[in-house]
């Protein structure tokens, strides 16, 4: 029996906008993994918890689209995204990440 892979294919990317007595001030943005990549965006966080999350682009014609996976199991374990917090059966409560992304 294969274990089954976390794979979410929304994610939170990193943009600029203007303040209103200029300069620049970041914000999260929901995208697709795909419109993101095609973005070349480069900072990502679970849109569900706001935790780290690891990239897992394909290249390869026939392969399955790309997606992100927690870095860190406690994330998966508490996130609704997460596959860890999907098999659980002790009736455990999401939330947001112990270590966000900022």
């Amino acid at each position: 029996m294969a274990a089954e892979s976390e794979k979410i294919y929304e994610c939170q990317v990193k943009r600029r906008r203007l303040k209103l007595g200029g300069g620049y001030e970041p914000f999260w943005k929901l995208k697709s993994v795909i419109e993101a990549l095609s973005d070349d965006d480069t900072e990502f966080r679970c849109p569900d918890c706001t935790g780290a999350v690891r990239l897992h682009r394909r290249y390869v014609v026939d392969a399955p689209l790309p997606y992100i996976s927690h870095k860190l199991k406690t994330d998966s374990e508490y996130c609704t995204a997460g596959s860890f917090f999907r098999k659980a059966t002790d009736g455990r409560q999401p939330r947001l990440s112990q270590h966000p992304v900022r």
